[in-house]
């Protein structure tokens, strides 16, 4: 799967913009606040629904501007596709080949991709949050069964914390801690089968552009150690917290507080890596994530990689991209100025006042 054109309509300096991409390596080369990193930024939107800078459409949403819409031609190796979601501050209209389509999550299904920007070492450093998202979102290509089951987890722990918030609704606790109970082993399961195939792909990935470095990965469950993930276990567990998430107003145990610990050499990485190693081990992570959710379709995925140059010195960015060369991939990089020591075919492209024209 590669994305042979792409159009933006209104993405911040973006408002609009056609562009034909290479198949292997695409250099969108600017100046600092040009807009090249609203590209990527809109090729995140379309695959995920959200910005991988910030929450809030409106400042994604080019000034002066009601909507934004990204729309691409997916190529495979047997047919295309052409997808596109428009969205404003009140509407989201997502269309796949002609289609209305309400789903995020079927959009979502067209273009897994894998962002690294300078923001990605919160990766490791960042909240538990974050580190879950990245399982998940190899977990939602891997396992077609799981996303139903997190959207209908999410749901009903809302409920349950509503009713732990309000004593009108107390007698209805117990109902909503046996549904949450059902699925908790279910989608405990499916993440760490993800886990387990990604762990080969990061150490591969590890050895190559971390000196050898020893990176490992830790998951908890979102519960003590000892509980196991059973019915009568979760029953007995949730029965003895209750007074207790009735006084914190929320479910205080549970699979939405998981958590993966990144290792280097055995150690926390984010107490013992420098700044420099915290960008390298979350370039393995997300390169590991891109490998374990393609394998599965054994397809080319697409790389989107912001600010390459961001905090590797000149060694370290031989070392990644000596190995970017290695692999099947679309990449898709911004940098300030052109790279030429990448040996991938491909096209570059300049980006000044929000307007991008190939070289």
């Amino acid at each position: 799967m590669w994305i042979e054109s792409l159009h933006v309509n209104n993405c911040r300096l973006l408002e609009n913009i056609s562009i034909d991409l290479s198949k292997h390596l695409n250099q969108i080369v600017g100046k600092n606040a040009s807009g090249k990193t609203s590209l990527l930024e809109s090729l995140s939107f379309l695959s995920s629904g959200r910005s991988f800078r910030t929450s809030h459409i409106s400042e994604v949403i080019t000034h002066a501007k009601s909507s934004i819409l990204v729309s691409a031609k997916i190529n495979t190796d047997n047919s295309t596709s052409h997808i596109g979601i428009e969205k404003s501050q009140n509407k989201t209209r997502i269309r796949i080949n002609q289609q209305d389509i309400y789903s995020q999550a079927e959009l979502s299904s067209y273009l897994p991709i894998t962002i690294i920007h300078p923001g990605s070492i919160e990766l490791i450093t960042g909240s538990p949050k974050i580190r879950r998202s990245y399982i998940d979102w190899i977990t939602f290509y891997l396992f077609p069964d799981f996303h139903i089951k997190w959207r209908q987890y999410q749901h009903i722990l809302k409920q349950r914390n509503l009713c732990l918030k309000d004593s009108k609704h107390y007698y209805a606790i117990d109902q909503w801690t046996e549904e949450l109970i059902e699925l908790q082993p279910i989608i405990n399961e499916y993440r760490k089968k993800s886990i387990e195939l990604l762990k080969p792909k990061l150490k591969k990935i590890s050895e190559v552009i971390l000196n050898s470095k020893k990176i490992e990965l830790e998951f908890t469950s979102g519960f003590p150690n000892d509980i196991k993930l059973d019915t009568d276990s979760l029953r007995t567990y949730y029965k003895n917290k209750k007074e207790y998430d009735i006084k914190s107003n929320r479910t205080t145990g549970g699979i939405h507080r998981a958590d993966l610990r990144v290792l280097m050499n055995s150690k926390p990485a984010s107490q013992s890596a420098s700044r420099g190693q915290l960008k390298l081990i979350a370039i393995a992570l997300l390169l590991s994530q891109n490998e374990t959710i393609m394998n599965s379709d054994k397809e080319k995925g697409v790389l989107l990689i912001d600010d390459l140059a961001s905090e590797l010195d000149k060694k370290n960015r031989k070392i990644l991209l000596d190995y970017l060369s290695t692999l099947d991939k679309q990449l898709i990089i911004t940098s300030t100025s052109e790279i030429t020591s990448i040996n991938i075919p491909g096209k570059v492209f300049h980006v000044k006042h929000g307007e991008i024209k190939e070289e």
